[in-house]
């Protein structure tokens, strides 16, 4: 959450030529409710399994600029599944950056609301280290000074070869 996965996600299909693919928008349309409204209805289970069916509709789909939350990497054999659809990259951030950028966020996230930046920082340091396994299963782990869309658009150039092979 807060990683920029969206913005650069965007920015890269753009100078790419892709379309991009925001999974929680999506999963949101198709169920013409909030990611929140979806947990508080229907628990984080359900939500899970729309995420896993999301990800094995996009099997045959061409090429294309993914952002996923946050979580969804972390369940089930998603990473396994994001893997197989083509290069998955990890933005990887400090706590402490990842917690300013979404204390000082234009819009509030319903799962942080309210929350002091001492409180956010350890509550982000909880799930980084939950999380974070997963996350290093992606293709290319990126530090903060690569995350830019040409680096990403170069490792994919690079990766796009070997990952057809494997």
């Amino acid at each position: 959450m807060g990683a920029g996965k969206s913005t650069l996600g965007k920015k890269i299909a753009k100078k790419m030529d892709l379309p991009f693919i925001d999974s929680d928008h999506v999963i949101e349309e198709r169920h013409q409710k909030s990611i929140g409204e979806i947990f508080s209805e229907h628990g984080e289970s359900f939500f899970r399994t729309l995420e896993a069916d999301f990800i094995t509709s996009l099997q045959n789909k061409d090429e294309f600029v993914l952002a996923t939350g946050g979580g969804m990497p972390c369940f089930g054999k998603n990473m396994e599944l994001l893997n197989e659809l083509g290069t998955t990259f990890y933005l990887e951030r400090s706590a402490k950056e990842l917690a300013n950028r979404l204390f000082n966020a234009k819009s509030r996230r319903p799962l942080i609301d309210g929350m002091e930046q001492e409180e956010l920082i350890s509550f982000i340091e909880e799930k980084l280290s939950m999380r974070e396994e997963y996350y290093k299963a992606a293709h290319v782990i990126l530090d903060r000074e690569d995350q830019t869309p040409q680096m990403i658009e170069e490792f994919t150039h690079l990766l796009h070869p070997l990952l057809q092979k494997s």
